[in-house]
């Protein structure tokens, strides 16, 4: 069960997904599909994405940043704050970290395109909006995956008016799958997941392609779709954002199994009241599925402890999967069997967070990596691509006058 938000003329509306895998049918195609273009990811992490743009309307406070860069854009950020508190100052999506292992200087631009913009050429006419060619694939790509969802559910709205009903919707969207991989079930589908990974103070939400349990092992597996335009594998740097990727989204999973999430740590994060009572609109859902708990008496924080009761019921993910099909004939072109190295997570995870709260500078791709700026928006005027260039010709220069 998944939720997305729209848009409605005085409540929102979210979408919850019923289920209709068939008992006797219980192991469908996998689902689910993010996109790229060639070689270069175009996040058709649209769930996410939305979610998160429709969900801060808080007024946070935003502090100073004083550490000192070498880059000009990161002096211009560091006038007002942390980019954690300027660009997601409630929580994060985990496409937001994966997007940053792609390039983080890409991301710091997608978020404040005015910083690139001063480096234009006064009189020069510049585009760095995202070319009609990539919207397209995007837009596939993101029909794919409703494609591959809609086999085994269909979407019933449910008006929410507050910001705990919105939760309360993505909840019983985790509840459902819990639920049905202890009646059995083998394949879930667009699974919430949340927490503060690794005991971080950033609280991350992402919502899961595919998870299949084995009833028999008691082991559940993740699994993440890419669609590509071309039939060409991708190459390493996607690869690796690809990786990542999954494995973020298993660590919330396990710490979620685990117990690590508590309710007060949600409401912190979120700004969530936990007395607060659910709206017609979700007591209304609540009578129509399976939740446990009753609709007369439902507060927020009531069904919130249930649900993270229930998920550690189930068993943390140890092995992950990332299979890339072309966009066009459906074909598989490669699956990646990814092992979750919780270490290695651990070390990235936290060295992408030291540039959220402003305690370093920001950093582009490496040399071998210089083929994802072909198909960036923002490389004709990429104040990293300079960085990189003088550097290369100051080195060169100290070994011919060596």
């Amino acid at each position: 069960m998944t939720s997305e938000l729209k848009d409605a003329p005085e409540n929102e509306e979210q979408v919850h997904r019923q289920n209709l895998v068939d008992s006797a049918s219980p192991n469908p195609e996998p689902s689910g599909s993010t996109t790229n273009i060639d070689n270069c990811d175009l996040w058709s992490d649209a769930d996410e994405d939305e979610l998160v743009k429709l969900d801060y309307d808080e007024n946070f406070q935003v502090s100073g940043c004083s550490a000192e860069w070498s880059l000009e854009c990161d002096k211009i950020v560091s006038e007002n704050g942390s980019p954690k508190n300027q660009f997601r100052p409630g929580y994060f999506i985990v496409s937001d970290f994966a997007r940053q292992q792609w390039c983080e200087m890409q991301l710091l631009y997608s978020f404040a395109p005015e910083i690139i913009l001063m480096r234009v050429v006064p009189g020069e006419e510049v585009k760095i909006e995202e070319s009609e060619e990539a919207k397209a694939v995007k837009s596939k790509g993101t029909s794919i995956h409703l494609e591959r969802e809609l086999e085994i559910q269909v979407p019933v709205p449910v008006v929410v008016k507050t910001k705990e009903d919105k939760w309360a919707v993505k909840l019983i969207n985790l509840q459902q799958a819990v639920l049905a991989f202890c009646r059995g079930q083998r394949l879930a589908r667009e699974i919430p997941v949340f927490g503060c990974p690794f005991g971080s103070d950033i609280f991350v939400y992402g919502i899961i392609d595919e998870l299949r349990y084995d009833p028999d092992k008691h082991d559940v597996h993740i699994s993440e779709l890419k669609t590509r335009k071309s039939f060409y594998s991708p190459k390493k740097g996607q690869q690796d954002k690809d990786k990542y990727q999954v494995n973020l989204y298993a660590q919330l999973f396990n710490e979620l199994v685990a117990g690590k999430v508590s309710a007060d740590m949600v409401a912190s994060h979120l700004h969530l009241d936990l007395n607060k009572a659910l709206g017609p609109g979700v007591l209304e859902h609540i009578q129509d599925v399976d939740t446990g708990i009753s609709p007369d008496t439902c507060s927020f924080g009531e069904l919130l402890e249930m649900v993270l009761s229930q998920v550690q019921s189930l068993c943390c993910i140890r092995n992950s999967r990332v299979e890339y099909i072309h966009q066009d004939s459906k074909t598989e072109i490669l699956v990646l069997e990814v092992t979750l190295d919780a270490e290695a997570l651990q070390q990235q995870f936290l060295h992408h967070c030291e540039w959220w709260h402003g305690n370093r500078g920001t950093t582009g791709v490496d040399i071998e990596d210089c083929w994802k700026c072909e198909h960036c928006q923002f490389s004709p005027l990429c104040e990293w691509r300079d960085f990189m260039a003088n550097r290369l010709g100051n080195k060169k220069k100290a070994v011919s006058t060596g």
